[in-house]
């Protein structure tokens, strides 16, 4: 008799913005039993989400009130197409809602649990997959709500050099105004990361740092993530991989081409000072990302990084 396969666990991918953490829900939505929600929810991670809903930091009403408006519709022009409403149907976000309403001063964990189950779950098993993987830049930072509501999940925290991220940055239209100002914010994403997965901690939170799936490391970082997610190989998600997971998803030294040279050394400095303070509070992949970028003065003691 064969061995029944063990159940899949939906997929939280994370981390600072412009890290590769599309490129990366994409590749494990390719395996046959995961769907990739192709738009993001938002509502489980967010401020003003359920992680602060659950911890008191906001009510219910005006949780609701977003959850039927902007996360329903996201408005924003970087985030058209997005939202809930590219899921699920109005009559079932409806029924869900309504549900997680009525049963919430009952018990509030369970309803937000029914709430992400009774959206994303559907979605899953008409595509005939087992479970689901979604992407947004603070689901890391929400992994210990997360966790709570969802016992079995996974978490991916996905990082890149800080340089290329910033430079990312600043070519969106609605992005930030200078490189310096690009790193404080992926100073601020990487360190709020950081302390969601130590929070979660154990087996349940990968690192991966998008060069090695992409450049570096491709094979073995494959076979990690693979591990990690407790699958086996795929022919879905090992052709995306070979042909569509390409050294583009990483863009190695992209800072040094398209910026000045000004611009370089105003980035370089604001890096090395990033990593420094990382490290100095401990965030497990701030050496890391001092010693492939060749700051070894940013470096501090070795921290275990969850998931490594």
């Amino acid at each position: 008799m064969s061995k029944a396969r063990a159940p899949v666990a939906p997929v939280f991918v994370g981390g600072a913005a412009r890290s590769g953490l599309q490129a990366i829900a994409r590749l494990v939505g390719a395996h046959r039993r995961y769907r990739y929600l192709d738009a993001q929810i938002r509502f489980h991670s967010d401020d003003g989400g359920l992680p602060d809903l659950l911890a008191g930091r906001v009510e219910l009403e005006r949780f609701l009130e977003r959850l039927r408006g902007y996360w329903w519709f996201h408005t924003r022009a970087e985030e058209r197409g997005s939202g809930l409403h590219q899921l699920v149907s109005r009559a079932d976000f409806d029924r869900a809602v309504a549900d997680f309403e009525a049963s919430f001063g009952e018990d509030r964990v369970a309803a937000s649990r029914a709430l992400v189950r009774s959206l994303l779950d559907p979605l899953a098993r008409r595509d005939g997959a087992e479970s689901w993987v979604e992407w947004s830049t603070r689901s890391v930072a929400a992994a210990p709500t997360l966790g709570e509501l969802l016992p079995d999940c996974k978490v991916i925290h996905v990082v890149r050099d800080g340089r290329d991220v910033a430079c990312s940055l600043v070519s969106l239209p609605s992005g930030a105004d200078s490189v310096v100002s690009a790193i404080g914010g992926w100073q601020r994403q990487v360190n709020a990361a950081d302390a969601g997965a130590r929070e979660l901690g154990g087996d349940r939170v990968l690192t991966l740092n998008i060069a090695d799936l992409a450049i570096d490391d491709r094979e073995r970082s494959y076979e990690r993530l693979l591990d990690f997610l407790g699958v086996e190989d795929d022919h879905g998600m090992r052709e995306h991989f070979e042909n569509k997971l390409l050294p583009g998803a990483a863009n190695p030294g992209r800072w040094e081409i398209d910026l000045a040279g000004y611009e370089q050394h105003e980035l370089e400095r604001a890096y090395e000072r990033a990593l420094g303070e990382l490290a100095g509070g401990g965030v497990a992949v701030a050496g890391d990302l001092a010693r492939r970028a060749g700051l070894a003065g940013a470096e501090a003691p070795a921290a275990r990084a969850p998931g490594s």
